[in-house]
């Protein structure tokens, strides 16, 4: 029988298949909380710092009082890595934070209960299939569209979209018709020896991997546009790719009924380049 990996419980490392939460919890109630994922690179976490920012402003925004401390939540993940033998592997972290309290949408709490779940992840992926959803992105004027906020249904709506149309994952356009993200990463293609990619007009989730490869293409003179496109402009790139936190690059092999060239000459240089920058950011 193979052992339960340990995850944290409000500051308890616990066995998985043990851990205790009431059923009467917000977030599971109503999704009154939110997230944070990274990677773990032998316990060295690239940008650590805009992890631990965007975690605590979510907080703030949500109104749940923060009990984490930079540093301290550091020694948190440290501790259930090496527990779970991944202090030495790569490995996903999740850190979950809900408000405590009942029923009703009318908060009576702002105390926080949380904990951080800890596997072993693959480290290359084959290129993806996406399709175009119906579902969208959710405005934000209606949810700051800045944090990774638990209520995630609009997502896995797209997600289902995706899987019933045999694809690995779905394209959301916002409101008004605008490309924003996938339901799990941030989208780039190429065009005529150019990068372009949403801006965070359209209600996308301005990803801290977006974010290092808006710097590397900065730091190597390659033309980045960011701005509002419509589905049309991204069917006539000639490459495409996803990122975030866990999976980093990642390309696209079709969009729709529209093929992109793998292996293209600059999206290869694109990822070389990524990979210098986060092992500079890694060892400084």
């Amino acid at each position: 029988m193979t052992e339960s990996p340990s995850i944290i419980l409000n500051g308890t490392l616990v066995s998985e298949i043990e851990a205790k939460v009431s059923p009467l919890n917000r977030g599971m109630m109503y999704g009154d909380g939110c997230f944070e994922t990274l990677k773990s690179y032998r316990r060295k976490f690239l940008e650590w710092n805009l992890h631990f920012q965007r975690l605590s402003e979510s907080l703030e925004y949500l109104g749940i009082e923060n009990d984490f401390t930079n540093t301290g939540l550091k020694e948190e993940i440290s501790r259930l890595l090496k527990a779970n033998n991944l202090d030495q592997k790569e490995a996903l972290i999740r850190i979950q934070c809900w408000r405590e309290g009942g029923r009703g949408y009318k908060p009576v709490s702002s105390k926080m209960s949380w904990m951080i779940q800890a596997e072993e992840i693959k480290n290359s992926y084959e290129p993806l299939k996406l399709i175009t959803a119906e579902t969208r992105c959710i405005p934000s004027q209606a949810l700051e569209r800045g944090f990774k906020l638990s209520n995630g249904l609009n997502y896995i709506k797209a997600a289902q979209e995706a899987q019933n149309r045999n694809a690995d994952d779905a394209l959301m356009l916002t409101m008004t018709d605008f490309i924003s993200e996938t339901t799990s990463a941030n989208i780039f293609w190429l065009h005529d020896e150019a990068v372009f990619t949403p801006s965070e007009k359209c209600d996308l989730l301005p990803g801290i991997t977006r974010k290092l490869v808006a710097d590397v293409l900065l730091r190597n003179d390659v033309k980045l546009e960011k701005g509002e496109f419509s589905i049309a402009h991204i069917r006539q790139a000639e490459a495409a790719f996803c990122c975030n936190s866990v999976r980093e690059i990642q390309e696209v092999a079709s969009i729709d009924e529209k093929d992109m060239e793998i292996g293209h000459p600059l999206v290869k240089k694109i990822m070389v380049l990524f990979e210098k920058y986060k092992f500079e950011l890694l060892n400084r």
